[in-house]
């Protein structure tokens, strides 16, 4: 955890006269090989998602950047890329490694109306180099979150909320605080959505160092550990929509099962329990 915080004052030292403008919804600049374990994940529907790095074979993200985005159902998995090692979207560097998907795993009890169980497996084609020096596995948190938590999320993000938001092509870490749970479900903030498989992190008040467009399914780390997968609430600099994040403390036998699974869901396949 104290490298993660000397690199990103070293992120914020060395591009302190970045113009403001660039800076979508702001945050640092990350380094090569500080986040070795967020990957960018594509699709052809124009949504992009991010991901985090479970072993060389399998990147865990949100249901929701697996499932047709109208018919709710599963996509093809030879529509998706995942993109690790570089810190930059464009342009490539020799560290990149863009890996074809060949299986996807749903957890069976997502829910699209509540976000409830938002978590799936992504099995690429090909193994990540077992020594690489910008791509590394990320741990999965095991201890409860105390409430203003200081944790730190890194993707790739947009300005606005709107479908075809540009992405900022550079990787970039924000602090986001835990937020008591009571608090996140006022009337005026989540209303209740956010349920006990989830936390809230970031902030109810309007701040410019958020989540955004192109942030759901990425990987929130607190107290080094890969903590959260974001699943809705992205706030996008505005007031009263925290980022929500499914707790991986509860699914890590879930996440675990899915490595050594055998079948493979075919495109198309719907989830089992009542939307």
């Amino acid at each position: 955890m104290k490298l993660l915080l000397i690199l990103t004052v070293i992120a914020a030292v060395a591009f302190a006269d970045e113009d403001a403008s660039s800076r979508l919804t702001g945050g640092t600049v990350t380094l090569p090989g500080q986040y070795p374990a967020a990957v960018s994940i594509d699709s052809p529907y124009n949504l992009h998602c991010g991901g985090t790095i479970l072993n060389r074979q399998h990147v865990l993200t949100a249901a929701s950047c697996v499932m047709h985005p109208t018919t709710f159902t599963l996509i093809n998995p030879v529509w998706l890329r995942v993109i690790a090692g570089d810190v930059n979207l464009v342009p490539a560097t020799s560290r990149r490694e863009i890996r074809n998907v060949t299986h996807l795993f749903v957890h069976p009890n997502y829910n699209r109306l509540t976000g409830n169980n938002d978590l799936a497996v992504i099995r690429l084609g090909t193994l990540y180099p077992e020594n690489h020096n910008t791509i590394e596995p990320a741990v999965i948190n095991t201890r409860v979150l105390a409430d203003n938590t200081q944790c730190l999320y890194a993707g790739w993000g947009a300005a606005t909320n709107a479908a075809n938001a540009a992405l900022n092509p550079a990787q970039r870490v924000i602090t986001a605080p835990t937020i008591a749970t009571a608090s996140c479900n006022v009337a005026t903030v989540h209303a209740n959505r956010v349920l006990s498989t989830m936390f809230c992190a970031g902030t109810i008040a309007a701040n410019a160092n958020t989540v955004c467009q192109g942030n759901i399914g990425g990987g929130i780390y607190c107290n080094g550990q890969l903590a959260g997968v974001l699943s809705f609430g992205i706030t996008c600099g505005a007031a009263n929509n925290p980022g929500v994040y499914i707790d991986l403390r509860q699914y890590r036998t879930w996440i675990q099962s899915q490595f050594t699974r055998t079948d493979n869901p075919a495109p198309g396949w719907v989830v089992p329990t009542p939307l």
